[in-house]
């Protein structure tokens, strides 16, 4: 193995040492055996403590992602780089962490601090102590305060290791809040060795189906649970010097006070130019978001307001005390810190907030805060703003982990470079609507959406992921090292899981654990926030023909993937799982009931459309964003049936002896996504290919991939060149051509001889267009097009270069199966009865009672809702 280099980057002046990071490192194949050890030097040459685990393996077994945690230095606005090396036998690392669990209480011991996390209830610390400190004891512990003032404690059921470490340690308590709320939680507390420092991530759901009325997603929903205060409060040592100190914000002065007066600050908006933005309306269509940022208060009185804070409030005597920290203290509005009375108080949702919460049935808000024990009123910096830790993009590029990076900074042209100045650029169109507050914060803005819009008011429209834009901005900062891409992309994955994501299994199976489509084309996002669908947009949309929820034409699982593996948060993992299953179900079904509800469906079709190809899964973008599903389910579990799922979707959707023409592919408003299902299908060909199986499922989709390949070099033609066929003729479709020559780059990496030089004569024909029409357009700086470039972008740069590795062997089998039948009578009847006799095996008595209800209690609230 190679050393890989590691950067370390400060941006805030200051300079850092000794700060924990964590990172994940690409390894290419064969480079570190499975059991391999690694040693880890800093810029001196020094040998550094390094804890580590292995997140992703190749198909050998060998190690593909390492996920590292170590001590680093940086220099002020500086680098440092680290060297990552084999090591056979790496030194054993001291204890740092000890851990005792027992049936009450489990004791974790850092060396600097030992804390009793109580097994009941989430208190978390029944008791801790470190050097000079007295036990403390109590405490309100996490609390949910429901409208009518009851207050319910978090309980907890569940309590395990989720990652023990000589460096780090994260203990996952997960549970309920007592009756008469209806909401989970998920915590986990991180723990560092030598340390007094908690992290804590507080995930709070509602479990509950939204009911949703005529496929409408409002706020308000009888589903939605609403509250006055989410806040946990831990118990402060009662001393009488005791002060409270709390800075404001990066280089405020500092708010000083006595004990018994308390101090508070809350934030009550983001603070930008736009905070009375529509996109904080509530329920009633109201926006309570305050005109101020942020207040601090003592008791009563007011100290000082400003516009965004990043505090922290220390609590102690004779230099040392407690300090809370809470990054994205502005961002995710409204928050809360305040202390008095012996208790410090982190308000996740605070009762200063002017209006109630609403979390949405399905919906769940991830919060991040810090303690510390043992702290000075400063605090360490690393607990506001971590160091960014990062494999460096030489490093990236020669593991060959991602296929599709785009080009090292000025080693290629990326698309992307021409039309977005820098990631700074996508950051700050945040401003444009306030995508801030808890709900919104991560989201890109759609401001593709408002090129029509016509007025002052902000024009408010939400992207949820479309074309999986995560995916792409991973890739980018992998690519580049710059941090703010990586910014950008964690950002949004949080929102993606916490939002965008229904999590409950109380709806309609084809709903429950979906992704929620990006809001309404062309139209304001009006009360349903993120979830598409909205009253208010009935004005102008027929109520009869309006409506929905999630489908798998909207799942997008790579940027889910790549935060998982260069995190190791688990939770996006199981996401990618979930997703995984869920869009497959949603095109196989699963219910006898819904098998019979389709048959109908296909008789229709029957009447109108008798002739045409029927496929048992269709040639779109559905088919192929389950298909990628499937493939990263496979990349982060390993079992063969996912695998074997993504040879059904591909056996089941094309065939290479397909009457290619008969399936309409030339109409652009019905057809254009297969180009998302063939660039599927090339990635399942890779990951085969990764395998060494050379099998029939390789070589049905090899041979599919090049006929459907070869149709497109004599019959594609750039979108734009028939702007008659097209409802809105502008920049999305020019970036779409990218898609195009990304899939005759992958056939050509598939073929050879003269198909070859003819699939990569077509790709640069329709990349030249692609370029030339983007250029044309002043929209395409606008999100859908740059997400269209992230995602394909790299074929340019891939294009330019001509280097193209040898095809692998072509196997002598035939494809699988029969091309796709005719629509007719006898086929009608084939698949209705292969698709009932599959439901009968999978379904249960319980999931067609959960059918049946589901639609019967929409119908009803439809007919209320009339």
């Amino acid at each position: 193995m190679k050393a890989k280099e590691i950067w370390i980057i400060e941006s805030d002046g200051k300079g850092r040492a000794g700060e924990p990071v964590t990172v994940s490192v690409p390894i290419a194949r064969g480079e570190l055996p499975p059991d391999g050890g690694v040693r880890l030097l800093d810029a001196k040459g020094r040998v550094c403590p390094v804890q580590w685990e292995v997140v992703g393996r190749w198909p050998d077994g060998s190690v593909k992602w390492l996920l590292c945690d170590f001590e680093a230095c940086a220099p002020p606005l500086g680098r440092a780089v680290y060297r990552l090396l084999p090591d056979p036998a790496p030194a054993p690392l001291p204890a740092g962490i000890e851990v005792a669990p027992s049936a009450d209480a489990w004791r974790i011991d850092t060396g600097a601090a030992c804390f009793l996390v109580d097994t009941k209830r989430l208190l978390p610390f029944a008791a801790s102590s470190g050097p000079g400190q007295p036990e403390l004891a109590g405490g309100e512990g996490l609390q949910l305060t429901l409208m009518d003032g009851r207050r319910c404690p978090a309980l907890v059921e569940e309590v395990g290791l989720e990652r023990r470490g000589a460096l780090r340690t994260t203990l996952r308590l997960t549970g309920l809040f007592q009756a008469p709320a209806r909401a989970l939680f998920n915590c986990r507390l991180h723990f560092y060795a030598g340390r007094s420092s908690v992290q804590f991530e507080l995930a709070l759901r509602n479990p509950s189906a939204a009911r949703h009325p005529g496929g409408l997603w409002d706020l308000g929903d009888p589903g939605s649970l609403v509250f006055r205060e989410l806040a946990w409060g831990f118990p402060l040592p009662q001393r009488p010097s005791s002060e409270f100190v709390l800075i404001p914000q990066d280089g405020a002065a500092p708010i000083t006070a006595n004990a018994p007066g308390g101090l508070s600050i809350c934030q009550v908006s983001s603070g930008g130019r736009l905070r009375l933005s529509p996109n904080h309306r509530t329920a009633d269509g109201r926006c309570y978001a305050s005109p101020h940022g942020y207040l601090v208060h003592q008791g009563e009185r007011l100290l000082r307001e400003g516009a965004r804070a990043t505090p922290s409030l220390w609590c102690g005597s004779g230099g040392t005390g407690i300090l809370a920290v809470m990054p994205r203290f502005w961002q995710e509005f409204p928050k809360g810190l305040s202390a008095a009375a012996g208790l410090l108080s982190v308000g996740l949702f605070p009762a200063c907030s002017a209006a109630p919460h609403e979390l949405q049935g399905g919906e769940q808000k991830t919060s991040s805060f810090a303690i510390d024990y043992a702290a000075t009123a400063e605090g360490e910096p690393w607990l506001r703003a971590p160091l960014c830790a990062l494999a460096s993009p030489g490093s990236c590029r020669e593991a060959a982990v991602l296929a599709d990076l785009p080009p090292l900074a000025g080693e290629g042209e990326d698309p992307v470079d021409r039309f977005l100045s820098s990631p700074e650029a996508l950051i700050n169109r945040r401003e444009e609507i306030d995508e801030y507050g808890w709900r919104n914060f991560g989201e890109v803005y759609a401001d593709h959406e408002a090129v029509y819009h016509r007025g002052d008011s902000p024009f408010v429209s939400h992207y949820n992921n479309q074309y999986d834009l995560c995916g792409g901005l991973y890739r980018k900062f992998l690519a580049t090292g710059d941090p703010r891409w990586q910014e950008l992309a964690a950002d949004l994955a949080r929102h993606v899981l916490d939002i965008d994501l229904y999590h409950t299994d109380d709806d309609r199976e084809e709903y429950n654990g979906g992704l929620f489509w990006h809001t309404e084309h062309y139209l304001p996002a009006g009360l349903a926030t993120h979830r598409t669908f909205s009253r208010e947009h009935l004005q102008t949309r027929e109520p009869a023909r309006y409506g929905g929820g999630p489908a798998a034409e909207h799942c997008y699982t790579g940027g889910l993937l790549l935060h998982y593996l260069l995190t190791g948060n688990r939770d996006f993992r199981d996401a990618v799982l979930e997703l995984s299953d869920w869009s497959y179900r949603a095109l196989a079904g699963g219910t006898v009931l819904g098998a019979l509800r389709k048959s109908v469906a296909y008789f229709s079709c029957l009447r109108s459309n008798s002739g045409v190809p029927f496929p048992r899964y269709p040639l779109t973008r559905g088919t192929g964003n389950a298909l990628n599903a499937a493939l990263d389910a496979f990349l982060v579990e390993g079992e063969a049936k996912y695998l074997a799922r993504a040879e059904e979707l591909v056996s089941q959707a094309l065939h290479p002896e397909d009457d290619i023409h008969a399936r309409n592919l030339l109409e652009p408003e019905l057809a254009w996504s297969y180009t998302v299902l063939l660039a599927a299908v090339a990635r399942f060909l890779d990951v085969k290919r990764e395998l060494g199986q050379f099998d029939a499922g390789y070589a049905h989709a090899r041979q599919a991939l090049l006929a459907y390949a070869a149709w497109m070099v004599p019959n594609e033609y750039p979108y734009l060149r028939c702007p008659d066929k097209l409802e809105y003729p502008n920049e999305t479709w020019a970036a779409q051509e990218l898609r195009k020559s990304a899939v005759l780059h992958h056939a050509a990496r598939y073929s050879e001889g003269e198909a070859r030089e003819a699939f990569l004569a077509k790709a640069r024909e329709l990349l030249s267009e692609a370029a030339s029409d983007l250029a044309r357009f002043p929209t395409s700086s606008c999100t859908r097009p740059l997400a269209l470039m992230l995602q394909n972008g790299w074929v340019a740069h891939a294009l330019s270069e001509g280097r193209l590795s040898p095809p692998p062997p072509a196997p002598r089998l035939g494809a699988l199966g029969a091309p796709s039948p005719r629509l007719g009578p006898l086929s009608v009847t084939r698949r209705i009865l292969s698709e009932l006799g599959s439901a009968c095996k999978e379904t249960s008595w319980k999931r067609e009672a959960a059918w049946l209800r589901s639609r019967l209690r929409s119908r009803l609230q439809s007919r209320r809702g009339k």
